[in-house]
């Protein structure tokens, strides 16, 4: 699901990209900071806006996601490292702000890896990760959900763990972590056209790529008329925009 990187940037680069910023607005991160699943990048050059911050390092598991992020910055202050949430390879007490963006529901053992970020954040920093709502109202991942629920309705798509503030401020409690604080953040994603939109879900890519290709090509077309029916209904297609809705957290090493 997380191998080809241009194939996810295409999915979801453009809303990571919107997302990053205002997650990092909430953090107000600075000094010296790991980025815990950095992807893309999408966090990472989010990050490195910011005048406050000195040094980021950028961890992953995935090679190829790692090589593409690197080809995107020349940042002296940005390193990308290959590695394990759940198991950091960083001293205690080493960066002042631990950030992940849209990764812990796929991690297998998530308090453990929240465990982790804790131990390598300075007392008094900062921890925090941000996940995709999921309890309603999120269009931007809802749009494919329900036009593949409406097809089989025993299909759960994109729900997962730590989509709602009470599992992420759960999780951040779990991890010992101190005035922890939850935000939704929403924002418009715009598309030029359902293609624009329907495409990049096909390749293969996160849990809709990988919906989509493990079902038959007469199963996909039918989700594919749904989800256009569901989104323009008698209208000609042309731009639009859907609202997507993500949970953010943060809380402060003891």
């Amino acid at each position: 699901m997380f191998e080809v990187a241009e194939a996810y940037e295409r999915q979801r680069g453009r809303s990571s990209k919107i997302l990053a910023p205002l997650f990092v607005d909430f953090v107000s991160v600075r000094g010296e900071v790991l980025d815990v699943g950095c992807g893309t990048g999408a966090l990472t050059f989010a990050i490195a806006q910011s005048r406050a911050v000195s040094k980021i390092v950028a961890l992953d598991l995935s090679e190829g996601f790692l090589a593409y992020a690197r080809s995107k910055t020349d940042d002296p202050r940005i390193s990308f490292e290959q590695g394990d949430a759940q198991k950091l390879a960083y001293p205690d007490g080493y960066f002042d702000c631990c950030l992940a963006l849209l990764v812990m529901s796929f991690i297998p053992e998530a308090p453990k890896a929240a465990a982790e970020m804790h131990r390598v954040t300075r007392r008094g920093g900062i921890v925090a990760t941000a996940m995709w709502d999921t309890t309603g109202g999120n269009e931007l991942n809802d749009a494919l959900s329900d036009a593949a629920a409406a097809i089989d309705p025993n299909v759960k798509l994109l729900g997962g763990t730590y989509g709602t503030a009470e599992e992420l401020t759960s999780l951040w409690a779990s991890a010992n972590l101190n005035d922890v604080e939850v935000r939704n953040i929403a924002f418009p994603c715009g598309f030029k056209s359902f293609d624009d939109f329907w495409q990049p879900l096909t390749e293969g890519q996160g849990p809709a790529g990988a919906y989509l290709r493990g079902i038959s090509e007469d199963h996909r077309m039918t989700v594919r008329e749904q989800l256009r029916q569901n989104l323009f209904g008698n209208r000609a297609d042309g731009p639009f925009t859907l609202q997507a809705k993500a949970w953010a957290v943060r809380g402060v090493v003891p």
